[in-house]
C-alpha cells in the first residue's frame, strides 16, 4: 500500500486527527484498495477509507473480530437467536442468542451506543462464542462474550 486516502471519510477534522494519530491499536478502518500507477515504479494500492471505528476502551482486544447485527427475528421464549454474528473478512455467519459486553469496561453511555449499533448498521466487536448450558438441553444459549467493541466514527 502506498498511501491512505481519507477523502471519502466524512468526519469532523478533530476526529480525523485523532484517527490519524492513533498507533493503530484502537482504530479499525473499512475501505477499498484503489490502484495507483507511479512512473518507473509500477502499480501500487491506496487505501480509500470509507468508515472508521474507534475502540470503546483501552481494554486489549482478544478473540475473533465480528460484526453483530440484529436479524429481525423476534421470539416469545428464550433463547432467541436474533443477532447475526458475522466474522469479519470471512463468509462465516452464525446466530447468537445473547451478547455480553461487560468485559469491555465500557461506560453505560458506550454500552447504550453499542446496543444501538447492533440494531442499526451493526456493531464491530472482538470476543468469542460461549455455549451456556441449561437444565433443558433444547434451550442452550449461544452467547457472544466481547472483550472490546468499536463504535462507528460518525460522519459530518
Amino acid at each position: 500500500m502506498s498511501a491512505i486516502d481519507w477523502s471519502s471519510l466524512k468526519v469532523p477534522p478533530s476526529q480525523l486527527v485523532k484517527i490519524q494519530n492513533d498507533d493503530g491499536s484502537r482504530v479499525i478502518l473499512r475501505g477499498n484498495i484503489v490502484p495507483v500507477t507511479f512512473p518507473r515504479f509500477g502499480e501500487f494500492g491506496n487505501l480509500r477509507v470509507k468508515e472508521a471505528f474507534y475502540a470503546a476502551t483501552n481494554v486489549p482486544a482478544k478473540g475473533t473480530f465480528v460484526a453483530l447485527k440484529d436479524n429481525g427475528i423476534r421470539c416469545i421464549t428464550t433463547p432467541c437467536f436474533s443477532t447475526n454474528n458475522l466474522v469479519l473478512n470471512k463468509p462465516n455467519i452464525s446466530q447468537v442468542s445473547s451478547i455480553d459486553l461487560s468485559q469491555t469496561g465500557a461506560t453505560q453511555k458506550q454500552l447504550d451506543a453499542a446496543t444501538s449499533e447492533i440494531f442499526d448498521q451493526g456493531l464491530i466487536a472482538v470476543g468469542k462464542i460461549e455455549v451456556v448450558e441449561n437444565v433443558d438441553p433444547t434451550k442452550r444459549d449461544t452467547k457472544f462474550v466481547a472483550t472490546q467493541s468499536y463504535l462507528r466514527v460518525e460522519p459530518n
